[in-house]
């Protein structure tokens, strides 16, 4: 038998986190931007221009795949495309 005191429990912090063995498969948006050390406000502009892919959950709920969030934490954001006319 073991005595609570022998059995570590995680951190709410940790458990959470997605390359820590979280078992979710989408991160809510909020959390992914925090992850990434962006602004909220950041995230959804991304969202928004596509740079950072999302699944909408309900009619407003933002997700960011889990493989997404890991690509991005370990390689950085897809570069900008130039648009028409301009120059790279």
């Amino acid at each position: 038998m073991t005595t609570p005191s022998s059995v570590p429990s995680p951190t709410p912090a940790a458990a959470r986190s997605v390359l820590d063995g979280d078992p979710r498969i989408l991160i809510p948006l909020p959390e992914a931007a925090e992850r990434l050390g962006i602004s909220r406000w950041q995230a959804y502009k991304l969202a928004r221009s596509g740079r950072l892919p999302t699944t909408r959950l309900g009619a407003r709920d933002l997700h960011v795949p889990a493989a997404v969030l890991r690509r991005i934490e370990q390689q950085g954001l897809p570069p900008t495309e130039p648009e028409d006319g301009e120059v790279a």
